[in-house]
C-alpha cells in the first residue's frame, strides 16, 4: 500500500508540475507581449473562452489530491 501510495504521489505531483507550467501568469495575460506559455497559436490562452478558468478549478483539485496523498504517505510511513 505504502509503494502505491508513493507512486501515485509522484504522478500527481508530475500532473500538478505540468499544470503549472501550461497556466499563464497575470503578467502574460495583461498584454505585455507575453512571449512564452501563455501564447497558443499566435493567440493568448485567455482568449479560449474559459480555459483560464477550467485550468484553475483543475489545478486547486489536483493540488488538494496531492494534499491528502502526501499525508497518507507520511501517516503511514510514520507506522511502519
Amino acid at each position: 500500500m505504502d509503494v502505491f501510495l508513493q507512486v501515485v504521489q509522484i504522478i500527481i505531483a508530475l500532473g500538478l508540475i505540468l499544470l503549472t507550467a501550461v497556466t499563464t501568469t497575470k503578467s502574460e495575460q495583461s498584454g505585455t507581449g507575453g512571449m512564452g506559455w501563455g501564447m497558443i497559436g499566435g493567440k493568448s490562452s485567455s482568449s479560449i473562452a474559459g480555459l483560464e478558468d477550467q485550468l484553475t478549478r483543475v489545478s486547486t483539485y489536483v493540488a488538494a489530491a496531492f494534499l491528502v496523498v502526501s499525508v497518507l504517505v507520511a501517516v503511514i510511513g510514520a507506522r511502519g
